[in-house]
């Protein structure tokens, strides 16, 4: 398709010139054109109520938007690639997530803003659910085309369910981000022990403990997922004490630890576990 080639030749680009601004408006014209015409924008996710109508007055990523009232806006439900900064590269993706908002939001300032349960982060953005005018979700939109990943992080749960089925068409046919290397599923063994960022894993799972404060999903390679005692509500507790012996899949962000690489999982559809055939 298309949006793989033009990204998969962004990628490229990319891990050969750092640097790479030169050819990002290119590429951005060819992806404009191809990557986001009627038929691949999707429709799906709409609310029922708006909290309130806002100006946009720029955008600084591909999640991350600024109102005329100087409000930073916190797109709920996804994430994308990071964008240059403190002397780091551009993730791969990042330019073009950031381009496509901007595209879509171009022709319509004007937007309703549906607020999350909790109403802000930890660094002070508003965190909203964008439409457009038409009641179109630019969330949606990004997560058809592969140019964003879904997110969940409790209690903004509202459209998880939604979103991830979104995600997942696009996943399917490997378009966007899912065409590149860094977003396919990497199993634990291949691991270095260095990653750090978000991750798509998979492995099996060797033992499962129960801390004070959460409960320790242990895999192969050093490798320890966590889910913390304030989230269980939102997974199977039976199910996740069963794992041992079991073939998992999980996403999220990677950090390291006394040595270990862990990560926390927030939400049951962060886990999957990967049936085998008889």
């Amino acid at each position: 398709m298309v949006c793989n080639t033009v990204l998969e030749k962004y990628y490229q680009i990319f891990k050969n010139v750092r640097s790479g601004r030169f050819f990002i408006p290119a590429l951005f014209v060819l992806a404009s054109t191809n990557c986001f015409s009627k038929e691949n924008l999707d429709q799906h996710c709409v609310s029922t109520h708006f909290d309130e109508k806002a100006v946009i007055d720029y955008v600084i990523d591909g999640d991350t938007v600024v109102l005329k009232d100087k409000r930073h806006i916190r797109l709920i439900g996804i994430n994308t690639p990071e964008l240059s900064r403190n002397n780091k590269p551009a993730e791969a993706g990042a330019i073009i997530a950031r381009d496509a908002l901007k595209q879509i939001l171009a022709h319509s300032s004007l937007i309703h803003l549906v607020y999350g349960h909790e109403r802000h982060d930890r660094h002070g953005r508003t965190l909203a659910h964008i439409h457009l005018t038409d009641g179109t979700n630019v969330q949606a939109k990004l997560l058809k085309s592969g140019l964003a990943m879904p997110l969940r992080i409790p209690p903004n749960l509202s459209l998880a369910d939604c979103y991830n089925e979104t995600s997942q068409l696009a996943k399917n046919q490997r378009q966007g981000l899912w065409a590149l290397p860094r977003y396919k599923l990497h199993a634990v063994n291949g691991l270095s022990g260095k990653e750090k960022g978000f991750y798509f894993i998979s492995g099996k799972v060797t033992r499962v403990t129960k801390s004070r404060s959460s409960v320790w999903i242990n895999l192969e390679n050093n490798i320890a997922l966590r889910v913390k005692n304030v989230d269980l509500s939102y997974f199977n507790n039976a199910e996740l004490l069963s794992l041992a012996g079991k073939t998992i899949e999980a996403n999220g962000w990677l950090y390291k630890h006394k040595g270990q690489l862990r990560m926390q999982l927030r939400h049951k559809l962060d886990l999957n576990i990967v049936k085998t055939k008889h």
